[in-house]
């Protein structure tokens, strides 16, 4: 299950973004759902066993706009408010709270608060393998948090993360767009932000014009991975009937990748990842791929294999920095050198370098890894200049990696070759296996094998060991490259792997790089041609 979400994660360029609701609150915090904190609120305001139901029927008389719940919570609140100022079991809130109630807040909402604080300070232990995960997605594996939940939960475990309460810190605050939290319901940190009642909805409704972009925005640059949520949940219906209302089907067929929904399965029900498509009036639907786990462990793990190079935090400050240079023509304080690995976020100094062809790009060359030219091979993500990597990368890597793959960046090339790297070229195919590999493959059971055939019947890590075995001419490039960025995805710290019981997978895969590269770039004449175009296969 694993490999199977990570696979749909490394699709996107972009960090996914996790849209959180209530029921990530009501496992790990031991929170009620909306209907089960207002049946709570309801049993106080009313001395009756059946409070809660008296307040639905009685909203059910009533013209309700925003939905039933929302005019139940105005009830239960009208009759909340006046206990609350003469209860003696809310006296001493009642003496903390009088700058709240000057201000015009609600004593409901600041019960809620009250209320969602104190469950916010401790974990279920039950999911305490589970909570441990998900605090380490913090850094390099998220983008930010959506929500509509009022609790604290992700801000005490993200504590990196800069957090926006409500449509109005949003609409006045400038927004970097990573390493973020936006509580669009409000928090219990703030009890005049929670929006719950039909004023609260109709409010947020009519005064969401830029809030709705801020978030049509999001789900078109990053994965969304909703958790926490109902299908059917009202505010997750209102956000894809906004998005299926702006894009064409073209487009919504361009995002339905992006919309992954995680939902707990249900006793007796199996894990799978499978297709889900809710249509709506116009004749358009939208795709999401639905995933039903038992553990949300898997996920948090997939989260973790797909991570970014730096961590979200210190891009989110980077970025702020240079915005308010942009902005004021002065520089911030803290705009000096610092490794963006270091996760001390206090008082960072970052340098910027602008400049085309600058020195210290010229310089960052040498430094290039040879994983890094791997992936890149196959992945073609690296923006590299090929005359750099010709005279600065490879000369410098060859001496520790007596083979490398560099008939991506020849084909590139249009200079005087430097003899360390003349020196590496092989004329022929044999030349790229080992003496041992040479001697056993005549007798080898997969010689007459092509990929495809391997691929009907083995894994792919197994495809990748046979590999050395096939007949040059029973190789086909593309059909290698698919195989190669198979294998990656699912094990995408392969190139750069460090455990022993891995070094055999790494061997593996660096090879069939190796061979691509030079059937590709160097052997297919039609390859050579697209090189020279620098349009490699997609």
């Amino acid at each position: 299950m694993k490999s199977a979400i990570l696979k749909r994660l490394t699709k996107n360029d972009h960090l996914p973004l996790l849209f959180v609701g209530s029921g990530l609150s009501i496992r790990y915090l031991g929170l009620e759902n909306w209907e089960g904190l207002l049946r709570k609120f309801a049993g106080i305001a009313k001395d009756d066993e059946y409070a809660y139901e008296i307040y639905v029927q009685q909203a059910k008389a009533f013209d309700y706009k925003e939905g039933l719940l929302p005019k139940v919570a105005e009830l239960i609140e009208h009759d909340f408010n006046l206990l609350w100022f003469k209860a003696p079991q809310f006296q001493e809130n009642r003496e903390q709270s009088a700058d709240e109630l000057r201000r015009g807040v609600s004593p409901f909402k600041i019960e809620i608060a009250h209320h969602t604080r104190e469950r916010s300070k401790t974990h279920n232990q039950e999911y305490a393998s589970e909570i441990a995960l998900f605090k380490q997605l913090e850094m390099k594996s998220i983008g930010g948090v959506l929500t509509t939940n009022y609790d604290s939960f992700i801000e005490d475990v993200f504590t990196n993360y800069t957090k926006y309460v409500g449509q109005e810190e949003l609409l006045f605050s400038t927004l970097q767009g990573i390493s973020e939290i936006y509580k669009i319901h409000g928090c219990c940190s703030k009890p005049g932000s929670i929006v719950i009642n039909e004023a609260d909805y109709a409010n947020f409704t009519e005064n969401n014009a830029y809030l709705a972009a801020k978030i049509l925005t999001i789900f078109l640059e990053h994965p969304i991975i909703f958790i926490g949520y109902s299908l059917a949940d009202k505010n997750i219906e209102t956000i894809l009937k906004s998005i299926v209302k702006c894009l064409s089907v073209e487009n919504l067929e361009r995002i339905k990748e992006r919309l992954i929904f995680v939902v707990r399965a249900k006793e007796g029900e199996a894990e799978e990842i499978s297709t889900y498509s809710k249509s709506f009036e116009g004749g358009k639907s939208i795709d999401m791929t639905r995933v039903r786990l038992k553990s949300y462990e898997p996920l948090y793990q997939a989260l973790l294999e797909n991570q970014a190079k730096y961590n979200a935090p210190m891009l989110r400050r980077l970025k702020q920095d240079i915005y308010e240079l942009v902005l004021t023509n002065k520089p911030t304080g803290r705009m000096r050198v610092i490794n963006l690995e270091d996760d001390k976020l206090e008082d960072v100094e970052v340098v910027v370098g602008v400049g085309v062809l600058s020195e210290f790009g010229q310089i960052g060359y040498a430094g290039i890894t040879a994983a890094e030219l791997y992936a890149d091979v196959i992945f073609d993500n690296g923006e590299f200049d090929a005359e750099k990597i010709v005279t600065r990368s490879i000369p410098t890597l060859l001496p520790i990696n007596s083979i490398l793959p560099i008939y991506k960046y020849l084909a590139g090339y249009s200079g005087e070759i430097p003899d360390k790297v003349k020196s590496a070229i092989k004329a022929d195919f044999d030349d790229l296996l080992s003496s041992t590999i040479k001697k056993n493959r005549e007798g080898s059971s997969y010689r007459n094998e092509t990929i495809v055939s391997l691929r009907r019947r083995l894994s792919s890590e197994r495809c990748l060991q046979a590999l050395q075995y096939l007949k040059e001419e029973n190789i086909n490039p593309l059909e290698l490259l698919d195989l190669i960025r198979d294998v990656l995805t699912t094990n995408p710290s392969a190139l750069s792997a460090t455990e022993k019981e891995k070094q055999n997978l790494k061997s593996d895969i660096k090879r069939a790089i190796r061979i691509y590269d030079w059937l590709w770039y160097y052997k297919n004449k039609g390859a050579l041609a697209a090189a020279a175009t620098n349009c490699p296969p997609c």
